[in-house]
Formats: structure tokens, sequence, C-alpha cells
């Protein structure tokens, strides 16, 4: 199989050691060259990884946490990107980000169901 783009949104959420009422997400997209969905799926997942790694200090009261993938889809034709925007978005209750993260969850449950059902 031939090479194709994949765009992929990773999606984090900051969670405060001393605090449960931290409602702060960042999602960034990554553009993945992959020979298929399994193969850009997994290296989302190394990207993820790689990126709470720069994140997180083992002395902050903070840590980032990976949640989930967003988007994920292939691109045709990718333009160049020059770096990668964060996007940060806060939910305004915890009840809203408890069900934005279950949303998230769902959606990567499907999104694994979809890439095993491919394989």
């Amino acid at each position: 199989m031939n090479e194709g783009w994949f765009l992929t949104e990773l999606i984090y959420r900051i969670h405060n050691k001393n605090e449960s009422d931290v409602y702060q997400f960042d999602k960034q997209m990554k553009m993945i060259k992959a020979s298929s969905e399994r193969e850009a799926y997994q290296f989302s997942l190394v990207l993820a990884s790689k990126e709470l790694d720069l994140r997180n200090d083992d002395e902050a009261f903070a840590q980032w946490e990976f949640i989930g993938i967003g988007l994920f889809q292939t691109i045709d034709e990718p333009r160049e990107v020059k770096g990668y925007g964060t996007f940060q978005y806060a939910m305004s209750t915890a009840q809203d980000a408890r069900q934005h993260m279950i949303t998230l969850r769902e959606r990567l449950e499907s999104l694994q169901m979809q890439i095993a059902l491919s394989a």
C-alpha cells in the first residue's frame, strides 16, 4: 500500500494535583505520513506520549494527560504546515468537562474498533 497522509487531532487535559476543578484542554493538530490507518493511529499515540514527556515534570502540581483523538482522517494533498498550533479551550463546569471526556473516550473506542475491523 502506498503511503498516505493523515490529519489527527490529539487532545490533552491538565490535571492539578491539588484541585479537582480544572477544566483546561489543549488540542494539537498533527499531520502523519503512514501506510495505513492502523499505522497512523499507532503513530498518533506515540506522538501523544512524547508530548506528555515534554509537558510533564514530576515535581509540578499540574500534570497533563492524553484524553483522546478528535479528528482522524486522510488528507489527499497536504499543504506544508509550519509548526502545529495548540488550541486551548476550557469547559465552564465540572459536568461539562466530564461529559467532554466521556465523549472523547467513546470516540477513541469507536476509532479503535474501526481500525481493528479494517485490519
